[in-house]
């Protein structure tokens, strides 16, 4: 499992591109009307961002990026900007087909005075609930703090968590805020959130929970690296932490001295922590599991979806479900896919919804087509629901996920994704959704 750093703050400012401000416009249901399935364009560079600049790419360079998706036709992304004073920003798509500002770099803070939005960090990865409310981190400039974590909801943007901020029950005391990675987001408002923090001499990472309570939201330790797992052995990093509407947390994690070196942690609400699968466990499709992805699904009834490296008899990776003791296999390396061949490569991790969908992007050999988006639907049963080569709604096609390919999944089984799409002739950066949309074109 591939962990990530501390990030460095990049301190840059500019003022705000006038386009459509989330926070300044009712944020829709679905529009009524004719609607059909299919895949669709959200935005695509070279489109214009509101009046100022136009957007250049949605991704960043060796990096599998992350989407959200809502049941209400949203879709969550990050882009660069081109011809504009600022050079990124968060977006959403909503299902009318307009873009909506979330943040770009240069916006005020509202609740942190003289601090301005800087960048999204290394990684950006906004989060979104069925309610439009979106979580995300960034960085900071105009003040001493160098990131925090944000959430934007009912038309209004606050602070979760900031660097400097006091941070909550770290080995018996309390730390300070550093740096902040991998947010998650449930229907209830409360926010998961990997946070690293300065305690004495110390940083270690610790993996966060902010319960929604009323209007506020209170800080709650979930696991800190140096404390003991359970299972055996001592937490020495972690991935992105997934909160479920439940309030329940899961996340993986590294171990140290205990009987798996990597293992996927659930801590409810109400109960104590447990080791809900762990390296060296078997696999449903022979051997042993050997690593599994940064990146897991977590659904409201306690299931856990995760991509893993095996080792022994049988396929060397696969996608895989944990539900309680028992294991099951999604798909696995050299297993026959759906609408024809066998499975030879996967994207970097599954995507679930809270409902219990699990979207995932395969690469296909030995079949029609060599590649798929494919979903399990919460029965499980499973499809490939399109490939490279599809048609778009509103003209052209769709003609690679490109080298990081990355799916989201909405509770009503819509997935959005990246990838080219091609109309007359030139290739285009795009984001997608596939699912019901408006019959009327963008």
């Amino acid at each position: 499992m591939i962990l990530t750093p501390p990030r460095e703050a990049v301190v840059a400012s500019a003022p705000s591109l006038e386009v459509t401000n989330l926070s300044a416009t009712p944020q829709p249901e679905a529009p009524a009307g004719p609607r059909q399935v299919g895949l669709r364009v959200l935005a695509m560079t070279g489109e214009p961002v509101g009046i100022n600049g136009i957007f250049d790419r949605f991704g960043l360079e060796l990096m599998t990026m992350v989407l959200a998706a809502n049941n209400r036709g949203e879709t969550a992304f990050y882009a660069t900007i081109h011809r504009s004073a600022s050079e990124e920003g968060l977006f959403l798509a909503k299902a009318d087909g307009k873009i909506a500002r979330i943040a770009v770099a240069g916006d005020p803070v509202p609740d942190r005075m003289g601090q301005l939005i800087a960048g999204f960090g290394e990684r950006p990865a906004p989060v979104m609930n069925d309610a439009a409310d979106i979580a995300f981190t960034a960085t900071l400039g105009g003040g001493r703090g160098a990131a925090s974590v944000f959430l934007a909801s009912e038309g209004k943007l606050r602070t979760i968590a900031s660097s400097g901020m006091k941070a909550p029950v770290i080995l018996g005391g309390i730390g300070v805020f550093v740096e902040f990675e991998a947010v998650s987001l449930n229907s209830r408002g409360d926010v998961a959130f990997l946070a690293w923090v300065r305690h004495g001499r110390e940083t270690i990472e610790v993996v966060y929970v902010a319960r929604k309570v009323g209007a506020v939201h209170q800080l709650t330790k979930v696991a800190a690296t140096g404390e003991p797992a359970p299972g055996g052995g001592f937490f020495t990093g972690f991935g992105a932490p997934i909160v479920n509407d439940k309030g329940a947390v899961a996340f993986p994690a590294i171990v140290k001295l205990g009987p798996a070196l990597g293992a996927i942690f659930v801590a409810p609400a109400e109960a104590p922590m447990h080791l809900l699968v762990g390296t060296g466990d078997p696999a449903p499709t022979g051997g042993i599991f050997a690593r599994f992805s940064e990146r897991i699904g977590f659904d409201d009834s306690g299931r856990v979806a995760f991509g893993a490296f095996t080792k022994g008899t049988g396929p060397d990776f696969g996608i895989f479900i944990a539900d309680g003791a028992d294991r099951r296999t999604i798909a696995a390396k050299g297993q026959p896919a759906p609408g024809g061949g066998v499975y030879s490569s996967f994207g970097a991790w599954p995507a679930m919804s809270h409902t219990g969908a699990v979207a995932f992007v395969a690469g296909t050999e030995k079949g029609p087509v060599a590649d798929g988006v494919f979903l399990m639907t919460a029965d499980g049963k499973v499809a490939r629901v399109l490939s490279s080569g599809e048609p778009l709604m509103d003209g052209g096609k769709f003609s690679s996920f490109g080298l990081y390919p990355t799916v989201a999944i909405a509770s009503d089984d819509s997935v959005s994704l990246l990838g080219l799409v091609e109309r007359d002739g030139e290739q285009s950066n795009a984001v997608l959704r596939y699912g019901l949309a408006p019959l009327k074109p963008r």
